[in-house]
């Protein structure tokens, strides 16, 4: 009877013991269980905050001021949680996301999102735990821009004539993807052909901006006419961007340089029939023996003509407008002897086009400036060599020296301590806007 009663004894014990312990177990094994599902909750969290914050990003480029993008980004932001991240996801219930922009004078914005969400428990409240509480937090940048769109206006963007028209109309939904207004992107616009014109000065105070009414009527009233000084228009393009001040300057700088064809037309003071005179010489394309006189025009006005040029210009100064050097800073290419025949002196011209181009984009890239590149070949003036007689070889291409400019990884000389830009080149017009677009997304991408 007494060892009965033991084991009845001995048997309530264990029966406490087995309480006792089942409940914490219980409450770990349900710790384990639960945070599990907790730390799924927070993987999705997180995704959810980082959509909201790379839309957030986006939005902010939209608005009149700096109140209306702040107000965007904020219901981007909103919208894309709710979104990712439903109200029941996975049993959680989120909070309303804080999204805030902050636009810095240094020329940035940061797009911060943080959020939580609760998920109820089972196991977890033997332990005292009735629900679980994550956080996370995101955050993007998108950097101010400031750019220089430069379109090549030339005679041979009027072949086919609708040609001009469509690369036009690109331009100009280009312009559109950017962010205008008191403290929105800047943007200029330089045209070129036979000389080069800021037609838009980019905006060098502390407001920021562009209109984009004013580019968009100024790329309108191009029209297709004379040579290539695609030097002049690079260095007009560069002087614009580094003549805002240091304090006021973008994040992101960058040109797009837009072309159909090589450099063919040096801007500078020459001596012509013993005195100096200011001007563009083109080299023309046509071949010995048929060397036609070259037309000289006004650099300042494209349809200004000073007539021809021959052995009235028997040689070429040291630098071109600007200061820019006639030689190459990497030695591409060596000139002729600066000797008659007249063709040597014209094979000069066409080298001193392409060496000055290189060199302003290689100041620009040392700057930090982005160069991007789009090449209209609809006329094969990029996949041919426009000059044949004076002895260049494939690398000679405009379409290579497109790639050079941008500093693209197909170039055949490219430089990995320099900013690398983009090159797109397209065979039809109607395929324009799509190349725009190309280097627009490449762009915006680099804003965030």
């Amino acid at each position: 009877m007494q060892h009965a009663n033991r084991l009845i004894k001995q048997r309530g014990a264990a029966i406490v013991v087995v309480a006792l312990i089942a409940v914490p177990l219980l409450g770990a094994v349900g710790f384990a269980i639960e945070s599990g599902l907790g730390y799924g909750v927070k993987s999705k969290l997180n995704a959810a905050v980082d959509a909201a914050a790379i839309a957030g990003a986006r939005a902010v480029a939209n608005g009149a001021n700096d109140s209306e993008r702040q107000a965007n980004a904020q219901l981007a932001g909103e919208r894309y949680f709710a979104a990712n991240f439903p109200s029941g996801l996975m049993g959680a219930t989120p909070n309303t996301p804080t999204v805030t922009a902050s636009h810095h004078p240094d020329g940035f914005w940061t797009i911060n999102v943080s959020a939580a969400a609760t998920v109820p428990t089972t196991f977890m409240r033997l332990l005292g735990y009735d629900q679980l509480t994550v956080g996370a937090s995101a955050e993007v940048i998108r950097r101010d821009l400031d750019m220089m769109l430069v379109i090549d206006s030339s005679g041979s963007m009027g072949n086919p004539s609708d040609a001009f028209d469509d690369v036009q109309d690109a331009a100009a939904t280009f312009v559109d993807l950017f962010n205008e207004g008191t403290g929105g992107d800047r943007i200029g616009l330089v045209s070129y052909a036979s000389g080069a014109d800021v037609d838009v000065p980019i905006n060098k105070d502390a407001d920021r901006g562009f209109d984009k009414t004013q580019i968009v009527n100024a790329i309108n009233a191009l029209s297709p006419g004379g040579y290539t000084t695609s030097e002049w228009a690079m260095q007009q393009a560069y002087s614009e961007l580094q003549a805002i001040p240091p304090a006021l300057r973008s994040s992101l700088r960058v040109i797009v340089f837009f072309s159909d064809g090589a450099p063919n037309t040096v801007a500078a003071e020459f001596i012509r029939l013993g005195n100096p005179v200011t001007g563009s010489l083109a080299s023309g394309t046509s071949p010995p023996p048929n060397f036609r006189a070259e037309p000289f025009y006004n650099h300042l006005d494209q349809e200004n003509y000073l007539g021809p040029w021959g052995n009235d210009i028997p040689e070429l100064p040291d630098t071109g407008l600007g200061n820019v050097p006639l030689a190459s800073y990497n030695d591409a290419r060596s000139f002729s002897p600066l000797a008659l025949p007249i063709e040597n002196t014209r094979c000069n011209v066409n080298k001193a086009a392409r060496n000055m181009v290189e060199n302003v984009a290689n100041n620009a890239r040392d700057e930090g400036i982005y160069v991007y590149t789009l090449g209209f070949n609809g006329s094969a003036r990029l996949s041919q060599q426009e000059v044949p007689f004076c002895g260049y070889g494939p690398e000679e291409l405009g379409a290579n020296i497109l790639e050079r400019l941008a500093n693209t990884t197909a170039a055949d000389i490219s430089n990995a301590d320099q900013p690398r830009g983009l090159t797109i080149i397209f065979d039809n017009s109607d395929e324009a806007e799509a190349a725009f677009n190309q280097v627009a997304s490449a762009i915006l991408r680099l804003t965030r």
